[in-house]
Parts: structure tokens; sequence; C-alpha cells
């Protein structure tokens, strides 16, 4: 047995608000006991308060979450300072959460304390790991690869980046928050880790294509990409937009090899008119092939729309997922607007309206781009996880 119980809220009163979603999960646990629960919810809310709520309510409960740029899931949709809560019922699967602090000062001391923190509750072997970091402090491939190293091979890493206060505002926007049971931290990196036999599966597709020829980072820095071609990164923009600041509506295609059709995306956040430098929303790594990338707002809602999709044929052959969890960029919802909302419709449409589902909008989305391949960090893109137990 698996199960995934989901509870939502956007009451302004936090108490309100709580009895809502626990009256709601409740109902949905149909009487199983929660071994775990994962909270997103807005930066302005009182997460101590939260936290304790929660884990009075569930004693002994596994509790991981992180602060969002929007909350969406199968009982309310997409909405913005709310609070989601998914609670996990299971028999064969264990569920424990971790939590590493200072990632600024040593990410690879606060991932190996996260992976340590939810290793040491379980004696099971662990099967996927969900993270939650704190993003735009230290590079993200730092982030992945401590907890790559920590997990050992085969264990997939999805999530996506806590949200600062302003996720607009880049690294003045603050840090996002980061929960572990009681505990709730900033600049951290918090992981739900499932163990046992679990089934699971993932999509991650961004409904971007690439246009114009293909190019190559020539030189890069601490400041960002500097050189496309051997050209000032500007002009690899401005050839095709004209001047101005990079739009983050067409992020740059990475392909890690020159031939390759899959890529990753990289959003353009700041650029330097005297150097000729952009800086992206992540790292570019000097010699990676990139192409410039368009998508309409129909092309966006068919990456998520395929992010189900694969997520679907890719699930054990012959068993039902019980669950899913969705990971889409900031960038989407404002790229977006007003119709953010139809990401989540689009998935529960693909999914069918029963299937319990929670996520939320993220800084940046963590997932392997093949079921053989190893993490990495994405911009612009949907990322689905399906879980389930026979």
């Amino acid at each position: 047995m698996f199960r995934m119980a989901v509870g939502h809220s956007d009451d302004i009163d936090l108490a309100a608000a709580l009895q809502a979603v626990f009256a709601q999960c409740d109902e949905a646990l149909g009487g199983a006991t929660p071994r775990a629960g994962l909270l997103m919810t807005a930066w302005e809310a009182d997460h101590q308060a939260l936290v304790d709520a929660v884990r009075q309510r569930y004693p002994g409960i596994e509790l991981a979450g992180s602060t969002t740029a929007g909350e969406m899931s199968s009982v309310m949709g997409f909405q913005e300072d709310s609070v989601a809560l998914a609670l996990f019922a299971a028999d064969k699967v264990e569920i424990t959460s971790g939590l590493g602090r200072g990632l600024v000062v040593d990410p690879g001391t606060a991932t190996r304390q996260a992976v340590e923190d939810a290793r040491s509750k379980t004696s099971l072997e662990p099967s996927l790991c969900i993270a939650m970091p704190a993003i735009g402090i230290v590079e993200e491939g730092l982030i992945l690869a401590g907890l790559r190293a920590e997990l050992g091979p085969g264990v997939p890493i999805l999530g996506g980046g806590g949200a600062p206060r302003d996720p607009a505002a880049g690294a003045a926007g603050g840090v996002s928050r980061q929960i572990a049971n009681d505990t709730v931290a900033d600049g951290a990196v918090a992981i739900l880790l499932f163990s046992g036999e679990l089934d699971y599966s993932f999509g991650v597709e961004t409904g971007w294509r690439g246009v114009g020829p293909r190019a190559s980072i020539t030189k890069v820095s601490p400041a960002g990409v500097l050189e496309i071609d051997g050209r000032p990164a500007l002009e690899f923009y401005e050839r095709y937009l004209g001047s101005g600041q990079p739009p983050i509506a067409n992020p740059l295609a990475v392909f890690e090899d020159a031939d390759a059709a899959r890529f990753y995306l990289r959003t353009p956040v700041t650029f330097d008119r005297d150097t000729g430098a952009i800086a992206f929303f992540g790292a570019v790594p000097e010699g990676a092939t990139v192409q410039l990338t368009v998508a309409a707002t129909d092309e966006i809602f068919d990456g998520a729309r395929a992010s189900v999709a694969d997520a679907l044929s890719g699930f054990p052959a012959g068993r039902t997922p019980d669950a899913a969890l969705i990971y889409s960029c900031v960038t989407r919802k404002y790229l977006l607007g007003t119709r953010a909302g139809g990401e989540i419709d689009i998935v529960r449409d693909v999914l069918g309206q029963d299937m319990p589902v929670a996520g939320f909008y993220c800084i940046g989305e963590i997932a392997p781009m093949a079921s053989e391949d190893f993490s990495r960090y994405h911009n612009a893109t949907m990322v689905a996880v399906l879980l389930g137990s026979a």
C-alpha cells in the first residue's frame, strides 16, 4: 500500500488554513497513519508555527519542505500565498527527512549531513531522493554532486530549489527557507528520502525549441558566460534579439554533447554591457554547445503535458501510480502570467482527476535528463514524478 493525501488552503488565518488542510488530509488518508510529509508554503508564512502544528497533529512524522514561488495541488489547483501539505502512508517504503545547513560555507558537508540524517533513520536501501535546496548562494552543481556522492549510483535526485522572499530580485531577494522535522533553516538543503520497494518514474520537458545555429561556449568565469564562439556572449543574443537585457523568454539550450538532441536550459539573469558577459541562473560549462530557444504559451503547456506523459510511459510495466509530485520553474509562471494555473490543470487532465497531486513553482528544477542519467539543475522546466508501490 502506498498513499499520498493532500491538503491545501489559502485562508489568510493560519489556524483556519491548518484546520482545512488537516481535515482534507485525514479524509484522504482513510484511517492510514502517515509516515512522512512534504510541506510547501509561501515565504511570508509563519513557518515555525506551521511545522509545530503539523508535527503535533501527526506525532513522529518525518517532515521536509521549503518556501515556494507558488503552490499546486489536486485540491486547489495553483495558488500563491497558501499552505500545501502532502502526507505519505506506506507499508513497504520508509520515508525519512534530512537537513544539511551551511551550504554557502561548505556544500559538501551540508549535503553529507542531509543524507546521513535521512539514512540514519532507515535500514532499507534508498530508492529516490526529493531535494529542496537553497539556490543562488553556491554553484548548484556542487549541491547535486554532494548528494550524489553520498547516495551512491542508481538513486535519482529530483525536486526543486526553494524560493526566497522575492524570486524576481535574484540574490537581493533573500534566501529560501528549508524544513526538516522540527527545524526551519535558511541557506540549507532539505531532502525527503524514499527507501525500500518504491515504484517511480519521472518526466523532464520544457516546451522550448532551438532556433538558429548552434554555437560553442568558449570562455566562462564566476561572473557568467564571457564568450560564445570567441565573441562577447552578449553579441550572440543581440544578433537575434537586438540590444538590451537578454530576455528570460529565450533561455539557452545547453548540449553537453555537440551532436546530442536533448538539452537543459539556462535562463539569462543579468548582463554587463562593457564586457559582454551574461550571467545565467546556473552554470554553463566551458566547451558546451548552446542554441537560442523560443516557446509560445501553448508550447510551454505542451512541455507540461509531455513531462507527465513521459513519466506515465516510464512507470513500471503492469503497475499503476498512486500519486504525483510536480516541480515547475518560476520562469514558466512569470511567462504564463494569469494562465499559470493551466499547468496543474494539464497535469490533472493527463493523470485523471482522482490522482493526488502536489508540487510547487521552484527556483530551478532538479532531475536527470533520462532514466539512467545523473541529475542536473534545470531552468524553465517541468518535472513530473510518479510514485507508487506494489
